[in-house]
């Protein structure tokens, strides 16, 4: 019996330090402009494997954290256009960027 808790907790501290040493951080560019855009952009980086996902209004950044073994950038950059959102490297398509909020349409802010 006691063998068998050994293995349980030696697994368990593999599995965690393993998990840890995949964790990447990393900062992309997305477009947007107010408060729920914000909450918006957060929600749709949250996918599995996103730990962290923080957006700045003004800088434009969006820090995240993430399991590089579960996700990786161009997943949350994907799922983050689909709600309307331009990223550094994915543009929203026509349709996904009229759905946001009128107030929300960043790209009427755009010059010309």
């Amino acid at each position: 019996m006691k063998k068998i808790i050994f293995i349980a907790i030696a697994l368990a501290t593999f599995v965690k330090v393993n998990a840890q040493e995949n964790l990447v951080t990393d900062t992309i560019w997305v477009n947007g402009v107010c408060g729920m855009c914000e909450e918006r952009i957060e929600n749709a980086a949250y996918i599995k494997g996103v730990k962290k996902a923080d957006w700045d209004r003004e800088t434009h950044e969006l820090v995240l954290v993430y399991r590089s073994d579960k996700t990786d950038l161009m997943t949350i950059q994907k799922s983050i256009a689909e709600v309307g959102h331009d990223t550094r490297d994915i543009k929203a398509t026509d349709k996904q960027y009229m759905r946001v909020h009128e107030c929300c349409r960043y790209r009427a802010h755009e010059p010309h």
